[in-house]
C-alpha cells in the first residue's frame, strides 16, 4: 500500500471536522460501503456516495462540533486502520468529552472502497484486539 493510501483516512476525517462533504465523495469510490456500528450515530451499512454522504450529513446533524482526530495509523495487508478519538463539546461547557474509535479502510486506486467503525468507546479495546492490532 502506498503512502498516498495510508494518508487517505486522515484526509478523509479532516474532511468530516470540516463537514466538508465534497472532498469527502472525491476521496471516495462511486461504490463506497460503509458499515457504521449498531450503538452508533446512523447505524448500519450505506452503498455509494450519495448513501454515504446523507449519513455524514445526519451525523454532522446530531454532533454538530464534533470532530475526529487520529491518534495511531496501522497498516496489515489491503487493510489499514485508525485508532481515533471523536470529540464533543459538553453542553454550556468548554470541556470536551471524547470516545475512542477504531476504524478499518480499505483503498483502491487513491480512493476509499470501505470504511467501517469497528468499536467504540467500551467495544475499543475488544475490536482492538479481534483486528489482530495487540492491546491498545
Amino acid at each position: 500500500m502506498g503512502t498516498a493510501d495510508s494518508e487517505l483516512p486522515a484526509r478523509m476525517l479532516d474532511a468530516w471536522n470540516h463537514r466538508d462533504v465534497e472532498t469527502m465523495i472525491s476521496l471516495s469510490d462511486p461504490e463506497i460501503e460503509y458499515v457504521n456500528a449498531p450503538s452508533s450515530v446512523e447505524p448500519g451499512t450505506r452503498y455509494g456516495v450519495d448513501e454515504v454522504a446523507e449519513a455524514m450529513r445526519k451525523q454532522w446533524d446530531v454532533l454538530p462540533d464534533a470532530r475526529q482526530d487520529i491518534d495511531q495509523v496501522y497498516e496489515r495487508g489491503g487493510e489499514i486502520f485508525t485508532a481515533c478519538r471523536i470529540s464533543q463539546r459538553m453542553p454550556g461547557s468548554g470541556a470536551r468529552v471524547e470516545n475512542r474509535l477504531l476504524l478499518s479502510w480499505r483503498v483502491r486506486d487513491g480512493k476509499v472502497t470501505r470504511l467501517a467503525v469497528l468499536g467504540g468507546g467500551s467495544d475499543f479495546q475488544d475490536a482492538f484486539e479481534a483486528a489482530g492490532l495487540g492491546d491498545a
